[in-house]
Protein backbone atom coordinates (compact mmCIF):
# COMPACT_ATOMS: atom_id res chain seq x y z
CA UNK A 1 0.00 0.00 0.00
CA UNK A 2 1.33 3.00 -1.00
CA UNK A 3 1.68 6.57 0.92
CA UNK A 4 -1.01 9.56 -0.35
CA UNK A 5 0.74 11.55 -3.05
CA UNK A 6 0.33 14.82 -0.29
CA UNK A 7 2.39 12.83 2.09
CA UNK A 8 5.32 11.86 0.20
CA UNK A 9 5.40 15.85 -1.28
CA UNK A 10 5.50 16.57 2.83
CA UNK A 11 8.33 14.14 3.42
CA UNK A 12 10.06 15.38 0.78
CA UNK A 13 9.85 18.91 1.89
CA UNK A 14 11.08 17.72 4.90
CA UNK A 15 13.95 15.64 3.79
CA UNK A 16 14.44 19.25 1.76
CA UNK A 17 14.64 21.14 4.91
CA UNK A 18 16.79 18.65 6.72
CA UNK A 19 19.78 18.57 4.27
CA UNK A 20 19.78 22.27 4.03
CA UNK A 21 20.32 22.64 7.61
CA UNK A 22 22.71 20.06 8.04
CA UNK A 23 24.87 21.41 5.19
CA UNK A 24 25.06 24.60 7.02
CA UNK A 25 26.87 22.70 9.77
CA UNK A 26 29.30 21.19 8.29
CA UNK A 27 28.88 18.53 5.12
CA UNK A 28 31.61 16.05 5.95
CA UNK A 29 34.89 15.27 4.05
CA UNK A 30 34.05 18.50 2.68
CA UNK A 31 38.02 19.43 2.07
CA UNK A 32 41.20 17.68 2.16
CA UNK A 33 42.54 16.24 5.48
CA UNK A 34 46.14 17.45 4.80
CA UNK A 35 46.87 20.06 2.37
CA UNK A 36 48.54 17.82 -0.98
CA UNK A 37 51.68 18.32 -2.89
CA UNK A 38 52.05 21.77 -4.66
CA UNK A 39 50.77 20.61 -8.31
CA UNK A 40 48.55 17.53 -7.00
CA UNK A 41 45.07 17.02 -8.01
CA UNK A 42 42.78 14.84 -6.53
CA UNK A 43 38.86 13.93 -7.14
CA UNK A 44 36.50 13.29 -4.19
CA UNK A 45 32.73 12.04 -3.57
CA UNK A 46 30.74 11.62 -0.20
CA UNK A 47 27.97 10.34 0.84
CA UNK A 48 26.33 10.22 4.25
CA UNK A 49 24.58 12.27 6.67
CA UNK A 50 22.32 12.42 9.80
CA UNK A 51 21.58 8.45 11.51
CA UNK A 52 18.04 8.24 11.91
CA UNK A 53 17.18 4.88 12.08
CA UNK A 54 13.56 5.47 13.58
CA UNK A 55 12.71 7.71 10.70
CA UNK A 56 14.84 6.97 7.61
CA UNK A 57 14.34 3.47 5.83
CA UNK A 58 18.17 3.38 5.02
CA UNK A 59 19.17 4.40 8.97
CA UNK A 60 20.49 7.78 7.41
CA UNK A 61 19.43 10.76 5.61
CA UNK A 62 21.51 10.52 2.47
CA UNK A 63 23.45 13.58 1.72
CA UNK A 64 26.03 13.06 -1.87
CA UNK A 65 29.02 15.65 -2.81
CA UNK A 66 31.59 15.36 -5.42
CA UNK A 67 34.65 17.42 -6.00
CA UNK A 68 38.04 18.32 -6.69
CA UNK A 69 41.31 19.35 -4.96
CA UNK A 70 44.37 21.31 -5.82
CA UNK A 71 48.25 21.83 -4.33
CA UNK A 72 48.94 25.58 -5.01
CA UNK A 73 52.00 25.16 -2.86
CA UNK A 74 52.76 22.38 -0.22
CA UNK A 75 51.50 24.54 2.05
CA UNK A 76 48.06 25.94 0.56
CA UNK A 77 45.79 23.61 -1.68
CA UNK A 78 42.18 25.21 -2.96
CA UNK A 79 38.83 23.06 -2.93
CA UNK A 80 35.40 23.16 -4.21
CA UNK A 81 32.23 20.65 -4.42
CA UNK A 82 29.32 19.94 -6.03
CA UNK A 83 26.14 19.23 -3.54
CA UNK A 84 24.35 16.87 -6.05
CA UNK A 85 21.89 15.54 -3.67
CA UNK A 86 20.50 19.25 -3.67
CA UNK A 87 19.77 19.23 -7.72
CA UNK A 88 17.04 16.22 -6.84
CA UNK A 89 14.79 19.85 -5.08
CA UNK A 90 15.66 21.79 -7.78
CA UNK A 91 18.74 23.83 -5.47
CA UNK A 92 21.90 23.94 -6.92
CA UNK A 93 24.73 23.87 -4.09
CA UNK A 94 28.50 24.54 -4.57
CA UNK A 95 30.95 25.38 -1.83
CA UNK A 96 34.36 27.05 -2.81
CA UNK A 97 37.57 27.25 -0.31
CA UNK A 98 41.11 26.75 0.73
CA UNK A 99 43.06 25.06 3.00
CA UNK A 100 46.19 25.57 4.60
CA UNK A 101 49.03 24.09 6.64
CA UNK A 102 49.76 25.67 9.99
CA UNK A 103 52.16 23.40 11.79
CA UNK A 104 53.95 20.06 10.09
CA UNK A 105 53.33 16.66 12.33
CA UNK A 106 56.42 16.13 14.78
CA UNK A 107 56.06 13.27 16.48
CA UNK A 108 52.87 13.04 18.71
CA UNK A 109 52.47 16.54 17.81
CA UNK A 110 49.82 16.47 15.46
CA UNK A 111 49.71 18.50 11.67
CA UNK A 112 47.06 21.31 12.12
CA UNK A 113 45.43 22.09 8.75
CA UNK A 114 43.04 25.11 8.85
CA UNK A 115 40.58 25.60 6.02
CA UNK A 116 37.80 28.56 5.36
CA UNK A 117 34.79 27.77 2.76
CA UNK A 118 32.17 29.93 1.35
CA UNK A 119 29.11 27.31 0.53
CA UNK A 120 26.16 28.91 -1.62
CA UNK A 121 22.66 27.27 -2.47
CA UNK A 122 19.95 29.19 -5.03
CA UNK A 123 16.91 27.36 -6.44
CA UNK A 124 17.02 27.01 -10.16
CA UNK A 125 15.82 30.14 -11.98
CA UNK A 126 16.09 32.26 -9.15
CA UNK A 127 19.34 33.75 -9.51
CA UNK A 128 18.47 36.83 -7.67
CA UNK A 129 18.03 35.05 -4.26
CA UNK A 130 21.31 32.83 -3.64
CA UNK A 131 21.98 31.76 -0.07
CA UNK A 132 26.11 31.58 1.41
CA UNK A 133 27.14 30.70 4.13
CA UNK A 134 30.96 31.34 5.41
CA UNK A 135 32.45 27.99 7.09
CA UNK A 136 35.94 27.97 8.40
CA UNK A 137 37.44 24.54 9.92
CA UNK A 138 40.64 23.44 12.05
CA UNK A 139 41.93 19.95 12.31
CA UNK A 140 44.78 17.59 13.46
CA UNK A 141 45.76 14.71 12.46
CA UNK A 142 48.23 11.93 12.94
CA UNK A 143 50.01 9.60 10.12
CA UNK A 144 49.22 6.36 12.04
CA UNK A 145 50.75 4.41 9.19
CA UNK A 146 51.65 4.93 6.13
CA UNK A 147 49.55 6.98 4.28
CA UNK A 148 46.60 6.59 7.07
CA UNK A 149 45.67 9.39 9.05
CA UNK A 150 43.63 9.53 12.02
CA UNK A 151 41.99 13.26 12.38
CA UNK A 152 39.98 15.25 14.65
CA UNK A 153 38.56 18.77 14.59
CA UNK A 154 35.79 21.11 13.87
CA UNK A 155 33.72 23.24 11.87
CA UNK A 156 32.41 26.46 12.39
CA UNK A 157 29.48 27.58 10.33
CA UNK A 158 27.71 30.83 9.90
CA UNK A 159 24.29 31.63 9.02
CA UNK A 160 23.81 35.39 8.60
CA UNK A 161 19.91 35.22 8.87
CA UNK A 162 18.22 35.22 11.61
CA UNK A 163 21.89 35.04 12.59
CA UNK A 164 23.38 31.81 13.77
CA UNK A 165 26.47 29.97 14.70
CA UNK A 166 26.86 26.19 14.27
CA UNK A 167 29.71 24.19 15.66
CA UNK A 168 30.09 20.53 14.38
CA UNK A 169 33.02 18.26 15.84
CA UNK A 170 34.16 15.52 14.16
CA UNK A 171 36.41 12.49 14.43
CA UNK A 172 37.88 10.50 10.80
CA UNK A 173 40.59 8.34 9.65
CA UNK A 174 41.61 8.06 5.93
CA UNK A 175 43.59 4.90 4.74
CA UNK A 176 45.09 3.67 1.34
CA UNK A 177 42.99 0.96 -0.62
CA UNK A 178 45.68 1.45 -3.93
CA UNK A 179 48.61 3.65 -4.74
CA UNK A 180 46.27 6.45 -6.17
CA UNK A 181 42.77 5.74 -3.78
CA UNK A 182 42.11 6.62 -0.28
CA UNK A 183 39.02 5.64 1.73
CA UNK A 184 38.04 8.56 4.21
CA UNK A 185 35.44 7.35 7.30
CA UNK A 186 34.24 10.58 9.61
CA UNK A 187 31.50 11.10 12.14
CA UNK A 188 30.04 14.48 12.83
CA UNK A 189 28.31 16.15 15.31
CA UNK A 190 26.38 18.68 13.47
CA UNK A 191 25.15 21.69 15.25
CA UNK A 192 26.40 20.16 18.47
CA UNK A 193 25.42 23.50 20.14
CA UNK A 194 21.85 23.75 18.74
CA UNK A 195 19.11 22.37 20.41
CA UNK A 196 16.96 19.34 18.27
CA UNK A 197 14.73 17.83 20.40
CA UNK A 198 12.20 19.96 18.80
CA UNK A 199 12.09 20.09 14.76
CA UNK A 200 11.78 17.83 11.63
CA UNK A 201 13.43 14.46 13.10
CA UNK A 202 12.75 15.59 17.02
CA UNK A 203 16.22 14.77 18.34
CA UNK A 204 16.13 10.81 16.61
CA UNK A 205 20.12 11.66 15.98
CA UNK A 206 20.96 13.92 18.69
CA UNK A 207 23.05 13.59 21.59
CA UNK A 208 21.87 14.60 24.77
CA UNK A 209 19.47 16.66 22.46
CA UNK A 210 21.67 18.71 20.84
CA UNK A 211 22.88 18.70 17.03
CA UNK A 212 22.83 16.20 15.09
CA UNK A 213 24.95 13.03 14.96
CA UNK A 214 25.99 11.51 11.52
CA UNK A 215 28.46 9.80 9.76
CA UNK A 216 30.16 9.93 6.02
CA UNK A 217 32.33 7.61 3.41
CA UNK A 218 34.13 8.87 0.83
CA UNK A 219 36.48 8.13 -1.85
CA UNK A 220 39.46 9.91 -2.84
CA UNK A 221 41.20 9.92 -5.81
CA UNK A 222 44.99 11.20 -6.57
CA UNK A 223 45.59 11.99 -10.49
Amino acid sequence: MTAPLHLCKWHLVLVLCTLFALSLAGCGSGQPVRVLAEGETTLSASIGGPIVPSTSPVGIVPYLTAGTAYGVTNDISVHGNLHLIMSVFAVGGLDLGASARLIHQDAAVPELTLSTRLIGFMKFGDPVSPRLYPDVALNASWEIASRTLAYVGTHGTFQWKPGAFYLSPFIGIQFPVSSAICIQTELIWQAANHDTRIGIFEGSSSIGGMGSFGGFIAGVITL
